[in-house]
């Protein structure tokens, strides 16, 4: 197996284990309503930076997951194009209050070198 097969199998363990740093997300699909449940990572905290490089108070949210997991599920997050398109889709996933918060896709940032796709996440009322 080669370094770069390896590190993208080691990728998808590492974001999808729930026994270690995984936990259960919902990903839906504006356009069919279709619900994909994997295992990645989710992260929000409340400290950001401005655009003049200070320190802020804000909401920063945002998962990471293997784009393998939705592909396995009989799901594309591509568009006709082959892009990684997923603007809108909207997320569900519990924070450390044990609470499922939904949340909006704003950004979404492919590595197509390992397979992992980061997703900023912006708070979102179904």
């Amino acid at each position: 197996m080669s370094l770069i097969a390896q590190a993208r199998l080691d990728w998808k363990e590492i974001t999808s284990n729930s026994n270690e740093f995984g936990v259960p997300i919902i990903l839906i699909n504006p356009t069919t309503l279709v619900e994909y449940s994997i295992v990645g990572l989710a992260t929000k905290h409340h400290l950001g930076i401005d655009e003049l490089g200070n320190e802020v108070i804000t909401k920063n949210a945002h998962i990471s997951f293997s784009e393998e997991l939705v592909i396995a599920l009989g799901g594309s997050i591509r568009d006709a194009s082959g892009e990684v398109n997923l603007e809108r889709w909207i997320v569900k996933y519990s924070d450390s209050t044990l609470s499922q918060k939904n949340y909006v896709i704003t950004q979404f940032i492919p590595d197509e070198t390992v397979g992992i796709i980061v997703c900023i996440l912006s708070d979102y009322q179904i």
